[in-house]
């Protein structure tokens, strides 16, 4: 079972035979039958009917339109409202007490991960990784004490600052970058790090959305139009873990150079290339698929594509009596 993606102008999906088939230029490359799709993710210029669509839809797989750069732009999905499992969730949306700690044990887990990655990739035992993991772990610490989620977001901020400075001391000297830009990413690093979140929110959105919850009512980020706050809050713990760790192979092993990328001058937004944006998918798919023990107290390897669900449906477990203590977030070893 796998994503199908479809990132360049001249591919086309169509329904036939209950198969997939996927033309370049009118030409079919592939065909996949339905029942081992997953989903299907799309670039704004890719071309699907309507009658594709609704063929989709009633075998349950769903479609995510995504622009150039990997940002969400919406989806067709078999949104499988639950409605008790919503109601929980914004009466948990309302307790201050279960977003508070909710807040601290998603960021904890967060900090934790970035620390291991930067142990991971720091083959030379540079004096300064050193510093910033402990820095890191001090962090940690005093977010246990933290009275309010804007104090853990304080914390939250404060660490990716040390965190990312540690990366860009870790990876080749073309793609060393002087801090975190989003929107729109500066320089190749970022670049990849915004394609790759761009993915795994996406990829968080549809697993909320086929368990039956709201990914727009989160429990730590801000409410703001068009954001899926839920979906946010979740990522944060897997970012590390999947994009972050991804990003640097990609970097550190040459799958791709500095010559993948496109500047706009106008912006000065800096983009994966199409033979880049390809790679990076392909290896997406082979980390998001690794099978690994992810979770401490299960006692069965899974994918990160099946730790995520895994998760998401222990906080629905905890949300019917606001006890988070079986809640368990993803820390990395």
């Amino acid at each position: 079972m796998s994503y199908i993606y479809l990132t360049s102008k001249d591919l086309s999906c169509s329904f036939s035979n209950n198969q997939i088939i996927i033309k370049k230029d009118d030409k079919i490359v592939d065909r996949e039958p339905v029942e081992t799709v997953e989903g299907i993710v799309l670039n704004e210029y890719s071309l699907i009917s309507s009658k594709t669509i609704s063929q989709l839809l009633k075998h349950e797989v769903p479609i995510t339109y995504i622009n150039y750069a990997g940002k969400y732009l919406g989806s067709f999905d078999f949104n499988k409202v639950d409605i008790q499992k919503q109601i929980n969730q914004f009466k948990c949306k309302d307790n201050e007490e279960f977003c508070l700690k909710f807040s601290k044990k998603i960021i904890i887990s967060k900090i934790k991960n970035q620390a291991v990655i930067l142990r991971r990739y720091n083959k030379h035992k540079q004096d300064n990784i050193k510093d910033i993991t402990n820095s890191l772990n001090k962090n940690i610490a005093q977010i246990e004490y933290c009275k309010s989620i804007n104090e853990v977001i304080g914390f939250e901020g404060i660490s990716a600052k040390l965190y990312f400075s540690g990366l860009s001391d870790l990876i080749d000297e073309d793609f060393k970058f002087e801090k975190r830009s989003k929107r729109p990413p500066k320089d190749p690093f970022n670049a990849l790090l915004s394609y790759g979140y761009s993915l795994l929110y996406n990829e968080i959105i549809l697993a909320l959305n086929q368990i039956g919850l709201n990914p727009y009512a989160g429990f730590m980020h801000q409410d703001k139009q068009g954001h899926a706050t839920l979906a946010s809050d979740l990522m944060e713990q897997w970012r590390s873990p999947i994009i972050d760790s991804l990003v640097m192979k990609l970097i550190n092993t040459h799958l791709v150079s500095i010559d993948d990328f496109t500047r706009n001058p106008e912006t000065g937004a800096c983009y994966l290339s199409s033979q880049a944006n390809r790679t990076f998918i392909s290896y997406y798919e082979d980390k998001i698929r690794t099978k690994h023990n992810y979770f401490s107290h299960a006692d069965y390897p899974m994918t990160f594509r099946q730790a995520i669900f895994f998760n998401i449906y222990e906080l629905v477990h905890c949300m019917k009596d606001y006890n988070l203590d079986c809640f368990k977030t993803l820390t990395l070893r």
